[in-house]
Formats: structure tokens, sequence, C-alpha cells
């Protein structure tokens, strides 16, 4: 594979509309009986799922709610509805956002300290009312599962005094962790998107690509991290993890570190430039400058030892992937172009589901049998630190795995987010020689795209 440096005749800049879908009370209905089936399938008589302001995303995925400030519960009977949702003072007001019937409860130690309390019912009663008895078995959804742990059903991830209640009234051998149930790459809930969310993703990785690319086109030398940050023009809607804005390769090295007030950019200087907004997260490391020429002595070869070799791998991990590839056979695509990760510093997974957070589970891994499916969402997260003097060079972006009748649907549901898919695979062929699946639905406005100068964004390398 011959790869060279090219000028690119413009990314494809595709705008947003205000083609955006709005979750109806029937999607969270259907949401719910696909939960139903797999708890019939596990022997779940109740789901106990957990939620707080960092680990919100399976509630809100049942929902649209999540807590903000506070704790927060859904228990989910069989057989029984409307579900009920624990919450705390702020999150009962907040809860109103639910486009169905609940049933509601204010727990007052999910409050913040020294907030009043308006009743003293007991965790204790509120599950009893809730139907929880001696013999109902409890799956408890946190934010992870652990299939390698030695007794994974045992590890539950949730504040103890709530594990510690359920006890108290099923006794140990009558709960497990239920994770997987939201988790599995196979079966679960949130491996797999439907059209509304597959459009949500690509209007994340719009809006994040292009402001990635905005401040990237702003850089120059003298402005510190954080001024650099302001260029990501960030609007309200909630971001999926801090925003990394990082010059130097003491700085980039810490892979995830805010902005600071104190480093200034240099020409010559490693730059990591990182935003996500839910469900979508792009990322970018490179080096400032605008030419080979202007390359550090200390970093000569950059390109040849480092970039080249990285985007030989990243457009084999595209042309690999597609329904039916297990992620082993992605993973070892990676490796076998890489030959040696640690040379390239590559420590994490080449890749992984992503879902409302930025990580939900990974199948690309070593021996992987899990197999890439419709309606999967994935996140091309390879990063290459191997360090000083070269910093590092990371290129992710998100895709959507969509069999014919997915395409179908957005293409009729969302004609403007399939004009702005088409237009992104067509500058991929056209421009950087590569070509994706039909299941392959690219994102990003600047979907594998590596800038070697990361001064001058209209050089990318590319694939002859």
């Amino acid at each position: 594979m011959k790869i060279t440096l090219t000028k690119v005749h413009g990314l494809p800049e595709v705008k947003l509309t205000n083609q955006v879908p709005v979750y109806t009370k029937e999607d969270y209905e259907r949401r719910f009986q696909g939960l139903a089936t797999l708890m019939q399938m596990r022997g779940f008589d109740h789901l106990v799922i957990y939620g707080d302001r960092e680990h919100f995303s399976n509630i809100c995925f049942l929902t649209g709610f999540e807590p903000r400030f506070e704790e927060a519960l859904l228990v989910f009977s069989k057989d029984k509805w409307p579900p009920l949702l624990i919450v705390g003072n702020e999150g009962l007001s907040f809860s109103n956002i639910i486009p169905f019937a609940v049933n509601k409860e204010v727990y007052p130690a999910f409050s913040l300290i020294g907030q009043p309390h308006h009743n003293d019912k007991s965790l204790k009663d509120i599950f009893t009312a809730s139907g929880i008895e001696s013999h109902s078995k409890v799956g408890v959804v946190g934010w992870k599962y652990y299939p390698k742990a030695a007794a994974p059903a045992t590890m539950i991830d949730v504040p103890y005094y709530i594990v510690k209640t359920l006890l108290d009234l099923v006794g140990a051998h009558q709960i497990e962790n239920a994770a997987d149930l939201m988790l599995h790459p196979e079966y679960g809930l949130r491996s797999k998107a439907d059209v509304k969310e597959m459009v949500l993703h690509e209007i994340a990785g719009t809006k994040t690509s292009q402001q990635v690319l905005h401040l990237l086109r702003n850089l120059r030398p003298g402005l510190t991290e954080m001024e650099a940050s302001q260029y990501l023009q960030i609007d309200g809607e909630p971001l999926v993890a801090h925003p990394n804005v990082n010059f130097g390769v003491e700085n980039t090295l810490l892979g995830l570190a805010s902005p600071t007030y104190t480093k200034t950019l240099e020409k010559g200087d490693v730059v990591n430039i990182a935003l996500g907004y839910r469900r979508g997260m792009i990322a970018r490391t490179g080096l400032f400058v605008n030419d080979q020429k202007e390359i550090p002595p200390v970093r000569a070869g950059v390109v040849e030892n480092l970039y080249i070799p990285y985007f030989k791998a990243l457009a084999n991990w595209y042309e690999t992937i597609g329904i039916g590839v297990t992620g082993g056979e992605v993973y070892n695509t990676v490796r076998d172009t890489l030959g040696d990760f640690q040379k390239y510093g590559v420590g994490l997974n080449p890749g992984h589901l992503i879902h409302i957070e930025e990580w939900t589970s990974s199948i690309f891994y070593e021996n992987s049998r899990f197999k890439i499916t419709s309606g999967m969402i994935i996140q091309c997260d390879m990063i290459a630190f191997p360090g000083a003097p070269y910093g590092g060079v990371h290129v992710e972006d998100g895709l959507l795995i969509a069999d014919e009748t997915l395409r179908d649907e957005i293409k009729s549901l969302f004609p403007d987010s399939w004009q702005r898919i088409m237009e992104r695979k067509r500058f991929i062929r056209e421009e950087l020689g590569i070509t994706l699946q039909e299941e392959i639905l690219p994102t990003s406005n600047i979907q594998l795209a590596l800038f070697p100068f990361m001064g001058d964004t209209s050089i990318v390398l590319r694939k002859n």
C-alpha cells in the first residue's frame, strides 16, 4: 500500500438542518418491551437500574430523564406497569421530562446534603412497596458488568447502602449484576440502535467534527490552550467528556487533560484536540507545522516513521470492517499492519462501541468472537502515543453500521442526514482513496482525515 501527501479540494463541510429526531412515548415503551424480554430470559422479577450524574445513560435510554445533581433508581418489575422512578428533590421536578407515565418516589438520602426532607420513607419501604419481596430475583444495573471476574454476578457497582438494602430483602443468592442486559455487544439493548438513535449520532458527529476543524483552522503561535479552546464554539448540548486542548508532548501525553491557562502554542509542538457531545467524539493528535520544512530536527521522520504506518493501519481498519466481521479480525488487521503495538504506543483497543456515553464496550481485541452487526455504532479510536520525540497520532471518528433496511429508513425519514453521509463517503473514496462497504456510514466531516501538518488542514494522507 502506497501512502502519499495530497492537497484535498475541500473537506465535506456539510451543515446541520432542523431534521432532529424526537423520541416519543411509543419509542420508550418499545425499549421497555425489549428489556422485559431479556428479564424473562434471565428469570428476573425486578430490575433496579442505578444512575447518577456520571452514570446516567441506562436510565436516560429508558426514560429520557437523567439525574443531574443526585442519584436515582429506576425499578422495573415484570407484569407491572408503569415503572417506579426514585429520585431526590431536584430530580423530581426534572423527571417531568419523561413523556410517559411513571410512578415517582422521593427518597430523602438522594437529595443533596442539607436540603429539606419531605418524607421519612426508608429505601427498604420503597422497595417493598414496589413489590420486591424475599422470594424476588433482582437484577441490579449499574455502570459496567465484569465478564472476566471470577464471580461476575456478584460484582455490583452501585453504592453499598443500596445493595445492602436489597441483600436484606432478598438475600445474596437472589441478586446479581444485570448490566449486560443493556451493554452486552450481542444482546444488550444499547448495543444496537434504531434509526432515530443513528441519526442523533450522525448529528453529534457533524457538530463535533466541524467544531474541532474550526479550532484547528484557528491555531496560531502564542495562543494558550484555554484561548484556543474557545474556537471549539461549544453550544448548550451536554458533553460526553471534558474537552482536551493540549500543546506540547508533556501535556499531550496526559491523554485526558483539560486546557490550561499557562501553556502557549509554539511551532513544532505536538497538539491534541478532542471534543465530544453525547453520542459523538472526535479527536486529532499531530504536529503543529505548516509543511515538512517546519518540522523540528528532533522530530524529523515523524511523517515516515509514525504517520504513514498509522494511516496504513487506519485505512486497513476501515476497509476490513463490515457486517459479519469479528472484532478479532479487525484487531488482527491493525496488529498485522503495524507489526508491533508497543513500538507505536498502542495500548488500548483499536475501536469500541459508543452510545449515549463515549464507550459502552469494545469487541476489538485479540481473539474476539463478537461480530459487527447492523445497528452498531462504532468509534474508530486507535490511539498511538509512542512518546518523545514524536508524541503521538490519533484520528478518532464515529460511524454507523446499517444494513439495507436501516439505510432505507435513514434515506426516507432523514434525507438531510443521508446526504451528509453520502458526501462523506464520496470524500473518503475520491480524496482519500479508501472504499467503504455499503453498510458503513461515516458521521464525521473529517472522517479518516489525518493532517500531517496541523497548521494546514488542506493537506492529508491518501492511499494510492
